[in-house]
């Protein structure tokens, strides 16, 4: 019976001394040893250093507890359960070469403040926090990205991770960039690239309605670019290149003096809006099919395609210049309202409707017309030829009339006065 008992009690004290041993501590940062070192215990309070084996640690490192501008912490490579960081830290390799954070809980690293990465690869999630920054250098992160509404996250050099979710803010400097390698990348927020690159590798990039995709540099896409929200080019060329499909349901745009260019794998179906402004242009290296209540809103800049076909019930105006074939569909409408270049053939089929308004329009390559050629005190040049059976219609415009010779706003006798004088009396067989 008395062994049974000390038995019992040896089984108490063995299940007891293991539940101690896998405790969690608490850990925070003090700095009371160099101020620098991870692996210095007197940094620590309690003076252990977190370093997950017979005891698991959670970790606090708070500039502000410290009435310190900034803790900068050297690390080689740990494992603890998790990270908190508050205030002011930077977290950065102890060593020239790698090192890893290893973060057990799916928490992972959590950042209230200013947070600076530098050559170190995290092993685990990495939260930003609304009204918080973090400054990613030369990194990795594997795991998740999150950042929140009125979150910052800061990009330099080459940065990797496994899937981002960005509802806040991330900027891509230049020579920086963002590698999202094994899962998608979700925007509803911004990501502004200046001069940098922003890569998805490993699934797709979906901008959502919300999300705004802004700057100059290169956006690559491995499998399916969908556009939601707002892709503009500003500050320079924007070019975008994807080995899948681009869908478009949102805006594709450039600010004046930019360029968009985008190079998929297959023709694009344009469902949204593509705005073209001056100096600058939006360039698809494929064909551009205009689907019906999809949007073309040329704004004097260049709208450039293989062949650019235009559906019923699609809308395509403006005016500037024109790169590509150009097809009208039956029941279709072009309405060129301004001086207008068009580099290349234009088909008109039957039902269909090339409208010209207020300008020039002068076409290089040859128009065949089966539909209608409509000018509203405007007028077409088809330099490469006219051919088809075009139904041609002229009509005084509402601001111009190409018989108002001297620009006055009517057209009167002073008009033909004008053309008399300039061409009938100056005709060779007067």
């Amino acid at each position: 019976m008395f062994r049974k008992e000390l038995a019992l009690v040896a089984i108490v004290l063995a299940v007891g001394i293991c539940d101690l041993q896998a405790a969690q501590i608490a850990s925070t940062w003090d700095g009371g040893g160099d101020g620098q070192f991870w692996r210095d215990a007197d940094n620590w309070d309690p003076n252990i250093v977190p370093d997950n084996d017979a005891n698991t640690f959670a970790v606090t490192i708070d500039s502000n507890s410290m009435g310190a501008n900034k803790v900068q912490v050297h690390l080689q490579t740990r494992t603890v359960d998790q990270l908190d960081c508050y205030g002011e830290v930077e977290l950065r390799s102890y060593t020239s070469g790698w090192v890893e954070l290893i973060l057990v809980n799916p928490a992972g690293l959590t950042n209230y403040g200013y947070l600076v990465i530098e050559e170190l690869e995290i092993g685990g999630n990495v939260t930003n926090t609304t009204g918080a920054t973090v400054e990613l250098e030369d990194m990795g992160i594997e795991g998740d990205l999150y950042n929140p509404a009125g979150a910052t996250i800061e990009v330099f050099y080459e940065v990797w991770v496994d899937a981002v979710e960005n509802a806040g803010s991330i900027m891509i400097a230049l020579a920086g960039k963002l590698d999202v390698e094994e899962g998608a990348l979700h925007n509803t927020g911004q990501i502004n690239i200046y001069g940098g690159a922003c890569t998805a590798y490993g699934n797709i990039l979906d901008n959502n309605d919300t999300g705004l995709i802004k700057g100059f540099g290169v956006l690559y896409v491995d499998q399916l670019l969908r556009n939601k929200g707002q892709i503009y080019a500003y500050g320079g060329c924007l070019a975008i290149d994807t080995d899948g499909p681009l869908v478009n349901e949102g805006i594709l745009s450039n600010y004046p003096l930019s360029s968009l260019h985008m190079k998929p794998a297959v023709d694009v179906n344009n469902q949204g809006t593509i705005e073209v402004n001056a100096g600058g242009g939006v360039a698809f290296d494929c064909n551009l099919v205009n689907e019906p209540n999809g949007i073309i809103e040329l704004l004097g800049g260049t709208l450039a395609a293989t062949t650019i076909t235009q559906k019923a019930d699609a809308n395509f105006a403006g005016f500037g210049g024109i790169s590509g074939d150009v097809v009208i569909d039956p029941n279709g409408l072009i309405q060129i309202t301004g001086p207008t270049n068009v580099v290349g053939d234009v088909t008109i089929s039957p039902n269909a409707t090339l409208e010209v308004s207020d300008g020039l329009t002068l076409i290089t390559g040859h128009t065949t017309c089966n539909g209608t050629i409509r000018m509203l005190g405007g007028y077409i040049i088809p330099q490469g030829g006219l051919s088809g059976s075009c139904n041609v219609i002229w009509e005084p415009g509402l601001y111009t009339n190409v018989a108002d010779f001297n620009l006055d706003g009517h057209v009167n006798l002073e008009d033909f006065a004008l053309f008399a004088d300039t061409w009938l009396w100056q005709s060779n067989w007067h």
